[in-house]
């Protein structure tokens, strides 16, 4: 029997972290730098990658390369993998954090905001998850994380969140990991999700400032996330320990979708 040190134990694996620069991704790529895992965080700006690799390098002492890419391009999807399996010869994990949002009322909403949500969101994901699918298949090992939301279970009253798009696009993406869980699980790879609820972050904080008050009154803790409190999920799905875990939707919300 392995021991609760073995079963949340990184070392020696590779994580790649889109979107890993800043806000829940960071915190992400926290968590798994400090169970030993080696790091790559990849986004649109590299630039930001760049100063979080070295601040992430110098605190956790392991290996973080930082990597541009636009996950809605398949040719920076694939020259992302090539890089990394250069680098370190392997992928263990991959959380697809990167998302995007735009917000318009429905009836008016412009075809530009969805396609570059649904670019990014659902077409992004499945291409970072087919390549990643394809090299862990070979080693018969692999975790990856997708990033849903309480946006894929409910609707949204449009004072509270008006963005049709991505409340689709999140949908998509735990309808994605369920069927991919079903088809790689015969080759050691477990596909899981984290739907977060309200965490404040760059991309959140306009809603967040306008509309806290009527927000918080939909939440049962009545407050929004902390800046470690997807850490412990993320590692779970991540580790050996979720080896008989696979197509879950874990929801880290404070209680939002039990409403």
């Amino acid at each position: 029997m392995r021991t609760i040190r073995e079963l949340f134990d990184l070392k020696g694996q590779v994580a790649i972290v889109t979107g890993g620069a800043a806000g829940i991704g960071a915190q992400m790529a926290y968590a798994l730098g400090e169970a030993g895992a080696s790091l790559v965080l990849a986004a649109r700006k590299v630039e930001r990658c760049v100063e979080e690799a070295e601040k992430m390098q110098r605190e956790l002492a392991v290996e973080v390369l930082p990597l541009r890419c636009d996950v809605g391009q398949e040719a920076e999807v694939d020259a992302l993998y090539e890089q990394v399996l250069a680098r370190f010869g392997r992928v263990d994990i991959v959380v697809n954090n990167s998302g995007a949002t735009w917000g318009a009322p429905s009836l008016e909403y412009d075809l530009a905001g969805w396609k570059k949500v649904l670019d990014t969101n659902v077409t992004g994901t499945w291409l970072m998850c087919q390549r990643a699918g394809r090299i862990m298949a070979k080693q018969q090992y692999g975790r990856i994380i997708n990033l849903a939301s309480i946006a894929a279970f409910v609707g949204a009253m449009p004072e509270i969140m008006d963005a049709v798009a991505y409340q689709t696009s999140k949908a998509a993406v735990a309808g994605l990991t369920r069927d991919l869980a079903v088809k790689w699980a015969r080759h050691g790879i477990t596909v899981n999700a984290i739907a977060p609820g309200w965490f404040p972050t760059k991309m959140t904080k306009g809603t967040l400032d306008a509309k806290s008050e009527a927000m918080l009154k939909a939440i049962p803790m009545q407050r929004f996330g902390g800046e470690d409190e997807l850490k412990a999920a993320t590692l779970f799905l991540a580790s050996p320990g979720a080896s008989y875990c696979t197509g879950v939707i874990l929801s880290v919300d404070g209680g939002w979708v039990s409403m």
